[in-house]
């Protein structure tokens, strides 16, 4: 790892958004903040600047996480993943996001993930090859494809 990324967990269930933090925080990277509505992560998005936001579909008050993807798909310098055991409720395109970490997911499983999502972040395109659990959108691999054909 050459350096953190910086991480904000949009999460509904205050367990799983801590198991994240503490697999984030083992792994080295920061986690700048959390949410667990959309109308949270949507007004702490701006003033914390993180560069991955992992962010479940259903939130507290019956918010949603496509809310919070569709407030800040205009921010270049965000990634944004679902974290969801209902991925095929998503659209093709992903509702602008660049990933889908399926759920449950096993803790190896969400640290191979972050490990390439680390390198798609600061040195795209990724060496590491594509771990089990995490779906890319076909807008995000062509992207990433593109770039390593003008490797």
């Amino acid at each position: 790892m050459t350096e953190p990324l910086r991480v904000m967990i949009v999460e509904d269930e205050a367990v799983i958004l801590m198991q994240i933090e503490a697999l984030l925080e083992d792994a080295g990277h920061h986690v700048v903040g959390t949410a667990m509505s959309a109308g949270e992560a949507v007004a702490l998005i701006p003033a914390l600047r993180p560069e991955l936001v992992l962010l479940d579909l259903q939130l507290k008050d019956g918010s949603s996480g496509l809310d919070v993807a569709h407030a800040i798909r205009d921010h270049d310098d965000v990634t944004v993943v679902f974290l969801t055991a209902n991925a095929r409720t998503l659209a093709d395109h992903m509702e602008g996001a660049a990933a889908v970490i399926a759920k449950p997911f096993s803790e190896k499983a969400l640290e191979g993930s972050i490990a390439y999502l680390e390198e798609c972040v600061h040195r795209p395109p990724p060496v590491l090859d594509l771990p089990l659990g995490l779906h890319l959108a076909p807008a995000y691999q062509a992207r990433l494809d593109r770039m390593r054909a003008s490797v």
